[in-house]
């Protein structure tokens, strides 16, 4: 029997668990660094910008470090585990915040399905190739679902742990192959060049793509408002997490781009990115490592995967578990277990949706990693990319109208700043659809298009409770004021 909370507790999240390294271990493992460097890299240097890789992920940290600043000083005024869409409530109305939620949850749900086919493919790759074990993608790819749910369910501090372990791995196996590339690469490292950051490298090819992708690299940062409510002290967590995590993860990337162009060499980079495509990560560790490390690294994207995939089940349902305290969809959705406080229910809705997106995918034969993990991941990256967008709109408009943090920077510059920044990156994105979905442009615009249709839906529920539901259509700000006196 499902042991429910009562009371105050059935709407309220364990408090007090979550400090820095958690939430930080939450974002690293939904951008899931080993999947950029193994998936994203080589397009970046292969079809993109060539060796200006590295420039475009110091491009994207700042821009998304801007955007940090307006969102963390939003989090000081608002502790709602609906993180975008409140901050979106409070600054542009309840019928947008809504849009908002549903846009966000759709843009999770679909990167989740999309992590489900790759986590499916390469798992079955690993096992049809080193066991001789031929297991279908889909059935691999249900049966993490079903361990990523209890996971969820057992709460977030206790799958902190598993991330925790999980990052390790990946962040060890990235440095081995930087330190490897650096004394066995095909360049001396007295030799190396600063040329990949030059602004000439940084925007020559297909920047755009680039750019996108780069951005995609840092998807899930900003989840970390989501925990707020489980946070210790938010008000200095949620931002030290959050700025940790950009600085990161931009380092991070830049340098490991940086040092592979040059221990290949320049001139051959980004051909051999070009050809390598997928395997390019395992032709350079061949290459600078040998041995059997190939084995490992296809381990690390299972795991890597599998990581990112319980990050994101957390963030859905918190947005669910949000919109059901608040009696705005399906109210039991705001339930919680007594003994730990996690939004069961929340969980096992959302592991019911992909569930059902992926047994869809399997009946039409779609496959996982072109349809699912391209297709509908980039998608779902665009509209995770325009919730920011709308967000940075509403920060700017909160602090003008309340007055709460007059100061400049983080309260107009910064969140104006962000907006354009944004905004330029998905006219990038709708640009390239064709590299980022795989698609012709008139087929990719059609499919984008589905973004549009959350977004409105929730618009058209706003006003449907406006006029019909009163007292449910009030409990947004209710529940925001709360929180802001508390």
């Amino acid at each position: 029997m499902v042991d429910e909370s009562a009371g105050d507790a059935r709407d309220a999240l364990k408090k007090n668990v979550l400090g820095v390294s958690s939430i930080f271990f939450y974002v690293i493992a939904a951008a899931s660094p080993f999947t950029v460097v193994v998936g994203l890299l080589p397009i970046i240097i292969g079809l993109g910008n060539g060796i200006g890789a590295a420039g475009a992920f110091v491009l994207a940290a700042a821009a998304l470090l801007v955007f940090a600043v307006g969102y963390v000083a939003m989090s000081r005024h608002i502790a709602n585990a609906g993180a975008l869409y409140s901050y979106v409530t409070a600054g542009l109305g309840k019928e947008l915040g809504l849009g908002s939620a549903f846009l966000t949850m759709f843009s999770y749900i679909a990167i989740q399905a999309a992590l489900f086919g790759g986590f499916g493919f390469y798992l079955n790759s690993l096992l049809s190739s080193h066991f001789g074990i031929d297991v279908s993608w889909w059935l691999l790819a249900l049966l993490g679902l079903i361990l990523c749910t209890a996971l969820g369910i057992q709460g977030v501090h206790s799958s902190a742990r598993w991330l925790g372990v999980f990052m390790t791995a990946e962040l060890v196996m990235i440095a081995t192959l930087v330190i490897f590339s650096l004394f066995r690469g095909d360049v001396s490292v007295s030799s190396y060049s600063l040329e990949p950051f030059a602004p000439h490298a940084v925007f020559s090819g297909a920047f755009g793509i680039s750019i996108l992708l780069a951005v995609c690299a840092f998807i899930g940062f900003e989840g970390t408002a989501i925990y707020s409510e489980e946070a210790k002290d938010p008000r200095r967590t949620i931002p030290r997490a959050t700025y940790l995590s950009v600085v990161f993860m931009g380092v991070l990337y830049a340098v490991t781009a940086w040092i592979l162009v040059n221990a290949l060499g320049l001139p051959v980079a980004k051909d051999a990115a070009a050809e390598q495509g997928g395997d390019f990560l395992f032709y350079v560790s061949g290459r600078f490592i040998g041995g059997n490390v190939a084995t490992v690294f296809q381990i690390l994207i299972v795991t890597a995967m599998f990581a990112a995939i319980l990050t994101f089940h957390n963030n859905v349902s918190r947005y669910l578990f949000s919109l059901g305290r608040q009696q705005l969809v399906w109210s039991p959705l705001g339930r919680t277990l007594r003994s730990r406080q996690t939004p069961y229910v929340a969980s096992a809705v959302q592991s019911g949706i992909v569930a059902a997106v992926i047994v869809v995918a399997a009946v039409a034969h779609l496959d996982p990693i072109v349809t699912l993990f391209a297709g509908i991941g980039g998608i779902g990256t665009i509209g995770v990319i325009l919730s920011q967008t709308i967000a940075s709109v509403a920060i700017f408009a909160f602090f003008r109208r309340t007055g709460v943090d007059r100061r400049p920077w983080h309260t107009v510059i910064a969140p104006a700043l962000a907006t354009a920044a944004l905004t330029a990156i998905i006219v990038a994105a709708l640009r390239n659809l064709d590299v980022l979905l795989g698609v012709s442009g008139s087929v990719g615009l059609a499919l984008v298009s589905v973004l549009l249709a959350p977004l409105l839906l929730g618009l058209a529920y706003g006003w449907r409770l406006r006029v019909s539901a009163p007292q449910r259509y009030a409990s947004l700000d209710q529940v925001l004021t709360a929180k802001e006196s508390a």
